[in-house]
């Protein structure tokens, strides 16, 4: 191993770097990690990340037609997984079944106003597993725009009929069954 160095950080890195700590990784771990986590987009995989997914990037993501209307027979899960969102394994697997029920539940107040609150209150009552250190994490990098993960876009607003209302969420297919 070599010598150490130290490094200055932010507040806002550290509180980050801080999240994505797993018990018993170092913040070397962390770095690490995510270092093989940009690197995946390369030739080929540093770390299981890709490989441990199904093999959805390998095939054109369903997307949805112009102006709301969507094919009946989408597959969502299909398409929020071809959005490459962070994460691995179990961990990974958890979060898309939190954003797949943050869907069900849109879907269930449709034409609503859902608010981040609702959703986060919709986590604790059915104790979903975020799979991060805190609801605000997972939010920011899994649901919100996040610019600087290289994602220009909020994952809720990628699923069929889900739209932005200010910071609201609203399911506009009210006639679906």
């Amino acid at each position: 191993m070599g010598e150490d160095t130290s490094i200055r950080v932010t507040e806002e890195l550290a509180d980050e770097l801080f999240d994505r700590k797993k018990r018993g990784e170092t913040y070397e771990d962390v770095i690490w990690r995510l270092i093989e986590q940009a690197d995946v987009g390369g030739a080929e995989p540093a770390s299981e990340t890709e490989e441990s997914r199904e093999d959805p990037a390998l095939t054109p993501a369903p997307q949805p037609e112009e102006e709301g209307v969507v094919d009946d027979d989408m597959d969502v899960e299909a398409l929020l997984r071809s959005l490459d969102l962070p994460g691995s394994g179990s961990k990974y697997e958890a979060r898309v079944e939190t954003v797949l029920a943050f869907y069900e539940y849109l879907r269930e107040h449709a034409g609503e106003r859902v608010s981040k609150g609702d959703l986060e209150v919709l986590v604790e009552d059915r104790d979903l597993d975020v799979a991060y250190a805190s609801f605000g994490s997972f939010w920011g990098n899994w649901v919100k725009k996040n610019e600087s993960q290289g994602r220009g876009f909020n994952t809720l607003t990628q699923l069929p009929g889900v739209e932005m209302d200010g910071d609201d969420y609203i399911y506009t297919r009210v006639n679906d069954e």
